[in-house]
């Protein structure tokens, strides 16, 4: 996490087995606003407490995987994450994917059903995933003809393409970061993060 000393400072004195810490660290590009998903991982006996968490937000929580003790969300913006899904690019590479003519719910269970099974090693890793998390698709499509490798950067993806645009997006996720540590750090709950920035309180249905 690339923050300043002082943030770091405030998140070791953190006590890191609470949910909503654990959320305000893992997510704060999302709380903030500026990014359509993130993936959480907590410990399995806080996931009903983490349902409960979102079921009154502007954040919609979808669980992917329960195993090894542990309990893996898909946490995300509905409205902006369909208008992402929607992009000429995206709609491209997630038809490669075998998810032509689907919408959001049917798509969420078909990665559910694949990343489970990754994390069971039963199936390879689904790069999907990396589009549903706002990854620019000309990255997906990179990180997979490339294996991995001869990448631009590596940050919160690896790039192959755009590389300044890429940082500027990376930047904003740092910035995002130190603000929820510090919030967290001065007595803010999730649900004030989320008010100081604005989100929409309506409820959204919660799918697990």
């Amino acid at each position: 996490m690339r923050v300043s000393s002082e943030a770091i400072h405030l998140v070791a004195a953190l006590n890191r087995n609470e949910v909503e810490i654990q959320v305000g660290l893992q997510c704060a590009p999302l709380l903030t606003g500026i990014k359509v998903s993130n993936l959480l991982g907590v410990d399995s006996q806080h996931r009903d407490t983490v349902i409960r968490l979102f079921c009154t937000t502007g954040i919609s929580c979808r669980l992917l995987c329960e195993c090894s003790e542990r309990v893996t969300f898909f946490l995300f913006r509905r409205e902006k994450l369909e208008a992402y899904l929607r992009c000429p690019e995206v709609m491209a590479l997630m038809k490669a994917f075998g998810y032509s003519g689907v919408g959001l719910v049917d798509i969420l269970s078909k990665v559910a059903e694949r990343y489970s099974g990754y994390m069971k090693c039963r199936e390879p890793f689904p790069h999907e995933i990396g589009l549903l998390l706002g990854y620019p698709a000309a990255d997906v499509a990179g990180f997979i003809l490339n294996g991995g490798k001869d990448f631009l950067y590596s940050g919160y993806w690896k790039v192959y393409e755009n590389l300044e645009e890429r940082l500027e997006i990376f930047e904003g996720y740092d910035q995002a970061k130190e603000q929820v540590v510090r919030m967290i750090a001065a007595g803010a709950d999730v649900h004030k993060i989320l008010k100081f920035h604005r989100t929409p309180s309506h409820k959204h249905q919660i799918a697990v």
